[in-house]
């Protein structure tokens, strides 16, 4: 483990504005803020009122303030910190690192607020203010805030390859967040002179790249989250001409100094208006949040069209172009195919990477699957629970954030990967985009997935709980204490006991209640298990408890109320439907919302991974294993090792003759592969 420094700042409380902490019952409107969203169906539940008691998310969170927090701004120092601290004028040098590197300090200020409505230390509110206090002094007059173009002399929006409406809109989501957690102006403001800013050059401005400029979104979601802090309605508009951009045809418009990645192409989900799209195409970081923010701003105007056309999306994604793990974007470059009538699929000249392709055509191996456009898929797919509060879209959440967000970190909660293939080739593997053998610290270019990793982690307390008008609805588990109030008057005080993933027994008791009658409480029943049930202080509840659906119970509820949901986690050996010729002839085991992988390093000596074969009549050993990669539930078998098929030789051999033989197997959770030097790896194994 290498040693952690919780600051890395120049004494700057000349420039600090200091204030008291909030008090921890004022209202925090948590992770975005829809009370007062006139098309939201559920509102958020206060970040500060939900707090983590232990188990798979406490020992995480705990990880995640004590090691990755830190971890991740010592990394910042060299990059991000560096430029902001020289474009503050508060330091003298040269801009370092990529394009995007402002939004390392954004988001890791969000991640810092997320940590601090559990801790409420004031050494990080302290440390966050003389964060903001350099960020605000580097702003320009004009709002402008892009130190990769103020630092490098460069001319604004000539290219949107610089990423300067992308870093902005991290920072008026984070600022959003902060001012609502600590009472505090001092980052809104900031925000506020962006969005002016950004407003006004969206209304008025004439120059031709403008219109190109937000190839990575963020901005969207950013501005209608502003607008939704503030009530200041230009922020809302700005987000809407943001969409309406979106597959606007440019005209004479050139095409931008970044090849065919220029304005009306598939690469940002840009060829097609948003409004018209049929297909989930190009750079699933920038669809992901091109659909958070379009679902944003359905919350708050209400327009049909915008979730019709995310309807249509989310099925094209769902049916035919997601990953067992919860991955979204094979491709690592290409060109993109789409489909502009039945039956019929257009190659076009749209180079793509990091993107979603052709339906039913998910490679194992070279499986792209950056961990940041699975977390952008999540934050689409909480907006759209936001709207509609179906199982669906808390079940595809849950799979991927289990899977293929959480493998993007190590277990000891430092070191990094990008990718999340299904199949890994050991050292052999030949290196494709930001592929690596092993976990390495973000620097130059790879700070996105790290500092976006933790706010999820950090944030992940918000997901729990929605409320609407009839009661309390609960989407994840994992334990916890917290306070609601229910917008329909009174409020509740629960602790939820689990072990959740490992187990699917969640109870939940009411230690007080403070409402005027009855009111129902909602329990997502995950699609992964059969035969659920649920008690209500022991007896069993006259309630549906379907898969992929929300057990409702609705009573006169009393302080001691006891609910127990059962949730049974047999071992699933799935497969893949026919036309996933990837997959075909293979199975892939699951437990509860956890997919399985095996590596080499659990194989016997001389047996590799492509000899093992699983019968259809395996039986399984489930095991929790405490000192084994942070603590894990793995899964042995007695597996087939057939005979070999050397690595060498011709590409096409004859079937290979000699004895089969019975060998044992230890599966292991997906997310904790490639924590255990450069073993082979694969989710999919040969179904005998």
């Amino acid at each position: 483990m290498k040693p952690h420094r919780t600051t890395l700042f120049t004494s700057l409380a000349v420039l600090s504005c200091f204030a008291a902490p909030i008090p921890a019952a004022q209202r925090d409107y948590g992770l975005i803020k829809t009370d007062r969203s006139p098309h939201a169906a559920v509102q958020s539940v206060d970040l500060g009122a939900v707090r983590w008691t232990g188990g798979f998310w406490g020992e995480r969170f705990d990880q995640c303030r004590d090691v990755t927090l830190p971890r991740l701004w010592e990394l910042a120092g060299p990059w991000a910190w560096h430029n902001m601290l020289v474009a503050a004028g508060l330091k003298q040098g040269e801009a370092k690192g990529c394009d995007w590197q402002d939004a390392w300090i954004y988001k890791w200020i969000e991640s810092a607020c997320y940590v601090y409505t559990q801790t409420r230390d004031p050494n990080l509110l302290e440390q966050m203010d003389e964060v903001i206090a350099v960020v605000a002094k580097a702003q320009q007059p004009d709002g402008y805030l892009a130190t990769q173009v103020t630092l490098r002399n460069r001319d604004r929006f000539t290219s949107y390859r610089f990423h300067e409406v992308y870093t902005m809109g991290h920072l008026m989501s984070a600022a959003c967040v902060h001012h609502r957690i600590t009472d505090k102006a001092n980052f809104l403001n900031v925000a506020q002179k962006v969005g002016d800013f950004l407003h006004k050059k969206y209304t008025t401005g004439k120059n031709p790249y403008l219109i190109n400029c937000p190839i990575n979104p963020s901005a969207i979601m950013g501005a209608v989250e502003l607008y939704r802090t503030t009530g200041e309605k230009h922020y809302l508009e700005l987000a809407n001409i943001l969409i309406d951009n979106r597959g606007k045809k440019r005209g004479e418009v050139p095409r931008l100094p970044w090849g065919a990645a220029g304005g009306n192409t598939d690469l940002n989900q840009d060829r097609t208006p948003l409004r018209q799209s049929t297909e989930v195409v190009g750079h699933a970081v920038f669809w992901s949040y091109l659909f958070a923010g379009a679902a944003d701003a359905y919350i708050e105007t209400g327009d049909p069209s915008l979730t019709a056309a995310l309807e249509r999306l989310w099925q094209d994604l769902a049916e035919g172009k997601t990953y067992i793990h919860g991955g979204v974007s094979p491709v690592h470059k290409g060109l993109s195919n789409r489909s502009y009538g039945p039956g019929e699929r257009t190659i076009l000249n749209d180079e793509v990477h990091e993107a979603s392709g052709l339906p039913f055509d998910l490679p194992n191996a070279t499986a792209y699957n950056e961990t940041c456009g699975q977390i952008g898929n999540l934050m689409w797919n909480w907006r759209m629970l936001v709207i509609q509060p179906e199982a669906r879209f808390a079940d595809l959440m849950e799979k991927t954030l289990y899977n293929s967000i959480l493998s993007g970190v190590e277990v000891d909660g430092e070191g990094w990967t990008y990718t999340n293939p299904l199949r890994w080739h050991g050292p052999g593997h030949e290196l494709l985009s930001n592929d690596a053998h092993v976990r390495f610290d973000p620097g130059e270019k790879n700070i996105c997935c790290p500092t976006n990793l933790l706010r999820t982690v950090a944030g992940w307390h918000g997901y729990l709980y929605t409320t609407d008008q009839a009661g309390l609805w609960v989407h994840h588990y994992g334990a916890n204490r917290a306070t609601i109030a229910l917008p329909g008057g009174g409020s509740v005080e629960l602790a939820m006991e689990t072990e959740y993933p490992w187990n699917g027994n969640v109870k939940l008791r009411l230690d007080k209640v403070d409402s005027p009658g009855e009111f129902a409480i909602r329990l997502r029943v995950p699609e992964w298990t059969r035969h659920a049930s649920v008690t209500v202080n022991g007896q069993a509840a006259p309630v549906e408890a379907s898969p992929g659906s929300y057990a409702e119970l609705k009573r006169v509820w009393k302080p001691g109320d006891a609910i127990e949901l059962n949730l049974p986690m047999p071992v699933r050996m799935m497969v893949a439907r026919p036309r996933l010729e990837q997959a075909r002839g293979q199975v892939a085991v699951s437990r509860g919302p956890i997919v399985y992988c095996l590596e080499s390093i659990d194989l016997p000596e001389g047996v590799s991974i492509d000899q093992v074969a699983i019968p259809r009549d395996a039986a399984w050993e489930v095991k929790h294993e405490p000192d084994l990669l942070g603590g894990v539930t793995t899964l042995s078998t007695q597996a087939l090792a057939l005979p070999a098929l050397g690595p060498e030789g011709p590409l096409y051999q004859e079937l290979p003759q000699g004895e089969i033989k019975t060998i044992p197997v230890r599966l292991i959770p997906y997310y904790a592969w490639n924590n255990r030097g450069e073993p082979e790896m694969t989710i999919w194994l040969t179904l005998r």
